[in-house]
């Protein structure tokens, strides 16, 4: 855990690289977990969805699929009993209509992609049309409920991610250590798939419902396997504590508010990454050791000695080996142990990873040879997915093979390598052409996004305009301008590049010469480092004025 300044770096390493890297400024806290006072901005049933005013710059995004059945009880904290407007004379079995039309979806995992199981069965079209009615049943209810200027509570599930804003639910969660507080759960009780053994799942169930609050339901964690019934306690009253904050937060609150802030970086980061396995924890930061420790000493006392104060010469991540790989994270190219490679490139619409051979081609037979590079970079693809938070559409166009066993080799490691990894994630197998997809929960802007700027010179694409393609645009503006404008002898200045002013100067004929011949226009070339290699400005000598737009390049 690295503090330099106002930001905050905690790095997860596993076998001695970096495997995660999470950053927070004081202008881009974290804010998935915060829950808000809303205000419904507009409901288009078209995209069924709500746009909600949460105080950020752009409104929330709440899909009908993330709307609570339990509104109504939301809606009950933050209006007056006697309040009859927009719905609250609505008939109580309410919420158990959309609770019984909302369970028979399918669950919503936002991935685009199904697994082979279940996109290859058999479906029954009575029961499908059946399902379809109900999903449309339950738009309309959605719809009807939520209207333009009610106050709704919501909570963040995905952070703004360029222009859209955030992704909100109104299920409302509140994650602890051991558990997740569902509020308004009616007092369901879930088990982490993660606990295997049925001894144990049977034991934290009967546990926690034992002492779970009548209406409140909860999500056991992995890391409750075996603890104590007093920690779960403990984490449960924090867990209350916390609701009941909200609860009077709420009394007077108006939207758009913010309600309730989730944990610090430290916290979270400490709460959902500390297992039995972590075997040491460092930090540079006199405060962020103390927290550190107060917290290890309630969820882990057993773990104190793995937690030191850094004080050696080198900054923390070079004393670590590590500070090479934050620097990676912008390269396109990473190398891989055996001489091969992989290219990470990012679009609009997904990021394409190349995997290559490299010096590695010439080693072995080209089958073998293949399947131990693509093997290599299935680990290493998921080390970079989850190093630099890569999520939303990931394509890998492995080596070809022509072994199908090899194909399926690779995809297996793909999926051993993602179980490590706590973002969600689907993945399809190899295509005939190598290609193998995946999709990765995508909950906050990539690291790239985060800790980058745009380029200036070629606007995040990697490919500046050719300097004579700027010259050929100028010359048509000329012709333009000589064409619509009688008046000859007029005196101009050139604004470019510095790179542009050189293949200008260095032409057979002078350029300023051969226009004045040309256009009968006095044209004097100037440098200006401000521009960018594509773009230039013309000024009329005469008034000083930018005269560029008006005879726009054809």
């Amino acid at each position: 855990m690295n503090k330099t300044g106002d930001e905050i770096q905690v790095a997860l390493v596993e076998e001695g690289r970096l495997v995660e890297l999470i950053i927070e400024r004081p202008e881009s806290r974290r804010s998935i977990g915060d829950i808000y006072l809303g205000r419904v901005h507009k409901v288009v049933e078209g995209l069924k969805a709500a746009f909600v005013d949460i105080g950020q710059k752009s409104d929330g995004f709440l899909h009908f699929s993330d709307v609570g059945t339990t509104n109504e009880d939301y809606r009950a904290l933050i209006e007056d009993d006697d309040d009859d407007e927009n719905g609250g004379g609505e008939d109580s079995d309410t919420d158990e209509t959309l609770s019984a039309v909302r369970s028979s979806e399918e669950p919503h995992s936002g991935t685009g992609i199904k697994s082979a199981a279940r996109s290859g069965a058999k479906r029954n079209p009575v029961d499908e049309q059946e399902k379809t009615e109900k999903r449309q049943s339950y738009t309309q209810l959605i719809a009807t409920k939520l209207k333009p200027n009610d106050s709704i509570l919501v909570q963040v599930i995905k952070e703004p991610i360029s222009s859209k804003g955030s992704r909100l639910t109104s299920d409302i969660t509140i994650a602890g250590r051991f558990m997740v507080l569902l509020p308004f759960g009616g007092g369901q009780v879930a088990v982490s798939r993660r606990v295997i053994a049925r001894k144990e799942r049977s034991r934290l169930k009967k546990l926690v419902r034992s002492i779970l609050p009548e209406g409140f339901g909860a999500i056991i964690r992995t890391v409750a396997e075996d603890q104590e019934e007093t920690l779960l306690k403990q984490d449960l009253e924090k867990l209350l504590a916390k609701w009941t904050q909200i609860e009077e937060k709420l009394q007077d609150a108006a939207p758009p508010q913010l309600i309730f802030k989730e944990d610090t970086i430290i916290s979270s980061v400490l709460r959902d990454s500390l297992t039995s396995d972590v075997t040491e924890i460092v930090a540079n930061s006199p405060l962020i050791h103390k927290e550190t420790l107060n917290y290890i000493q309630w969820a882990a006392p057993e773990m104190v000695k793995n937690v030191t104060f850094y004080q050696g010469k080198l900054p923390l991540f070079e004393g670590y080996g590590i500070a090479k790989d934050v620097e990676s994270i912008f390269s396109r190219k990473v190398w891989l142990k055996s001489g091969g490679y992989i290219i990470i490139e990012h679009t609009e619409a997904m990021v394409v990873v190349d995997v290559n051979s490299g010096r590695y081609a010439a080693k072995r037979e080209q089958e073998e040879n293949s399947l131990k590079t693509n093997l290599e970079a299935a680990r290493e693809v998921v080390r970079q997915l989850r190093l630099r938070d890569i999520g939303g559409i990931i394509v890998v166009d492995f080596i070809d093979m022509l072994d199908q066993k090899n194909a399926k080799k690779v995809y297996d490691s793909m999926k051993t390598e993602l179980r490590n990894d706590r973002a969600k994630s689907n993945i399809l197998p190899m295509s005939d052409f190598g290609i193998m997809q995946i999709t990765r929960e995508r909950i906050r802007p990539s690291l790239m996004q985060r800790m980058g700027d745009q380029c200036p010179a070629c606007g995040g694409s990697g490919v500046v305009q050719a300097r004579f393609t700027t010259i050929n645009q100028i010359e048509r503006w000329l012709r333009k301008y000589a064409l619509q404008h009688p008046m000859k002898f007029q005196q101009l200045d050139l604004y470019v590049s510095p790179t542009v002013v050189e293949p200008l100067q260095n032409s057979d004929m002078k350029t300023e010469l051969k226009w004045f011949l040309q256009h009968m226009l006095f044209v004097q070339v100037k440098p200006d480092e401000s521009l960018r290699s594509d773009d230039f400005r013309f000024y009329s000598r005469k008034n000083n004025k930018d005269i560029t737009a008006e005879y726009g390049d054809i």
